[in-house]
């Protein structure tokens, strides 16, 4: 046998050392894991999407700023309506809704992992609208007035016969 020659005072001090450590990692792990399984969870919806309405073809500008408020506008290309006003926002989690008041319209779906955003446009009637990045398109800007001038373009969605 081996004598250390360690008082014990000396192996209460170096017991309680590694302890101390083990216990500072584990409560380190527990404290940061969950701001990384957040970090990798939250997605980010900013940028551009396009879609079909019918045969319509959409456009979908998002914007979030620092805060995490998100913000909008809608072009109806085929009828040369844009910038259409996007308001009531809401993300949580994967659930996403926003309205476009010039319209009466809401789009209610989910955010998926591939950043495609899948739903329903509600103008009356229901239809699907998804939205697929686009990537290529610059954000296009109207003058302040288009919605107003050309509000009688903003596309109708009709409820589909049986």
């Amino acid at each position: 046998m081996i004598d250390t020659k360690e008082t014990k005072s000396e192996k209460v001090v170096i017991q309680f050392g590694a302890g101390t450590i083990t216990l500072l990692v584990a409560l380190v792990l527990l404290v940061f894991a969950p701001l990384s399984a957040f970090a990798q969870q939250k997605t980010t919806i900013a940028g551009d999407y396009a879609g079909t309405l019918g045969p319509l073809h959409v456009k979908l500008h998002l914007k979030v700023d620092s805060a995490g408020a998100v913000t909008g506008s809608l072009d109806s290309t085929d009828r040369g309506a844009i910038g259409i006003r996007c308001t009531d926002f809401q993300l949580n989690g994967n659930s996403f809704t926003f309205s476009v008041p010039a319209v009466r319209g809401t789009w209610k779906g989910t955010v998926d992992a591939d950043g495609t955003l899948t739903g329903i446009w509600d103008q009356g009637g229901t239809i699907p609208l998804n939205f697929a990045r686009d990537a290529a398109a610059p954000v296009e800007k109207a003058p302040k007035a288009s919605v107003a001038t050309k509000k009688s373009q903003v596309p109708s969605v009709t409820q589909p016969s049986a």
